[in-house]
């Protein structure tokens, strides 16, 4: 029986991800924590037990008297020898006086001690120092992974049949193309989807001046074609509401997750993605709800991509700062976040995007969308070759 120790701390998603390695031995692995850390522990617990992988709480004093500490995971140690269970330290997380307590006592028992590298996601060895360096298998997915930061998620089902989807992604790749020329067509196109949505209706009268615009014309014109509207002596009618939808903004998200699912091909480090996810947060008594537009793992890291397809003028700032705050609150220091943005941006918002960390995708970029989200997802770093 192999049984594994490791510290909670508000980052805790590397001591989870070696467990679901299936080249890394795991029977057990005991989480030591400070007694408010149950909750914590709790979500650990519940993406380990169905796995098969046992789970066991070890409370240690919260003070920083090291004494103390030591005091208490030696009592660990010593009922783990008793119990002649093979022990491998897990040195990723923890706060730096109780890490290196731990440390010490599990280095005196001669036991293996590991680190999972941040960027690489290597399992490399502390002790004993003749043990080979190994890239950790990609296999927590998304559910999992936003439930360690305790976000409850709902997925949405995609009913959309494969033909149409490709259909869909044709559509979005041409309109991302010619982002700059279609921008004044499509702005009103979002407008027009909007009314609907107001309205409670699939249908909207174009004013003459509307019915005169040369974008939206073959905008419409595409719609049609896709069989998702029709138009009819100066009368726009949807299909259905997820058609409407489309034109009000996702083809967008839809455009990125399609490109999301082409580049897994060729990167398989890409290990779970979806559209529109709801992610409920507790805070306090009240449930906090926020949609992630795509999001996916690579290489054992959380990526949120937000799709924007009005301008910023208004509201750039706080796009901005929430796509920080999501990223930093459900995905811990590791995570990524994008903004793919249809509209021109702002010298200031780039500028903001910069210092914040996050990556950018601009109209001018969209028509090689691929190859930009490619490099951004590689840049996720790890092994292409590794089972995904």
């Amino acid at each position: 029986m192999i049984t594994h120790v490791g510290i909670i701390d508000q980052d805790p998603v590397r001591l989870i991800t070696p467990l679901l390695d299936h080249g890394i031995p795991a029977d057990k692995m005991i989480f030591i924590g400070i007694e408010s850390q149950r909750e914590q522990y709790d979500r650990l617990a519940s993406i380990l037990t169905p796995r098969n992988i046992e789970a066991e709480f070890f409370v240690i004093p919260d003070s920083i008297n090291i004494t103390c500490i030591r005091k208490q995971v030696i009592e660990l140690a010593e009922r783990l020898k008793q119990q002649d269970s093979d022990v491998w330290f897990n040195s990723s997380c923890g706060l730096r006086h109780r890490l290196l307590s731990a440390y010490e006592v599990f280095r005196t028992y001669h036991w293996p001690i590991y680190v999972i590298e941040p960027y690489s996601d290597e399992m490399c060895w502390l002790y004993p120092a003749d043990r080979e360096q190994q890239q950790v298998e990609d296999r927590i997915q998304l559910e999992d992974y936003l439930t360690i930061f305790g976000a409850r998620s709902e997925f949405t089902e995609n009913l959309v049949p494969e033909s149409l989807n490709d259909q869909l992604w044709e559509l979005g790749q041409r309109w991302a193309g010619s982002a700059l020329e279609l921008g004044p067509g499509l702005a009103t196109l979002n407008y027009l989807a909007t009314t609907c949505r107001k309205e409670q209706k699939l249908d909207v009268a174009l004013s003459e001046k509307q019915q005169g615009y040369k974008e939206l014309a073959m905008l419409l014109n595409d719609l049609e074609e896709t069989g998702l509207a029709t138009y009819q002596d100066g009368v726009l009618t949807f299909k259905h509401e997820e058609a409407r939808r489309f034109a009000n903004g996702e083809w967008l998200e839809n455009l990125v997750h399609s490109t999301v699912r082409a580049i897994q091909n060729d990167l398989p480090t890409i290990q779970d993605h979806s559209l529109g996810v709801q992610v409920y947060r507790k805070i306090g008594d009240r449930e906090v709800r926020n949609e992630l537009d795509v999001a996916t793992v690579v290489n054992n890291k959380l990526h949120i991509i937000e799709c924007k397809t009005k301008g910023m003028r208004d509201d750039g700032d706080d796009t901005l700062y929430k796509l920080e705050s999501l990223r930093d609150l459900l995905g811990g220091l590791q995570a990524r976040a994008m903004l793919v943005s249809f509209r021109p941006l702002r010298h200031h918002d780039l500028v903001r995007a910069q210092d914040l960390g996050l990556a950018i995708i601009g109209p001018d970029q969209l028509g090689d969308l691929q190859t930009h989200l490619h490099n951004w997802l590689k840049d996720a770093g790890g092994h292409s070759h590794n089972i995904a």
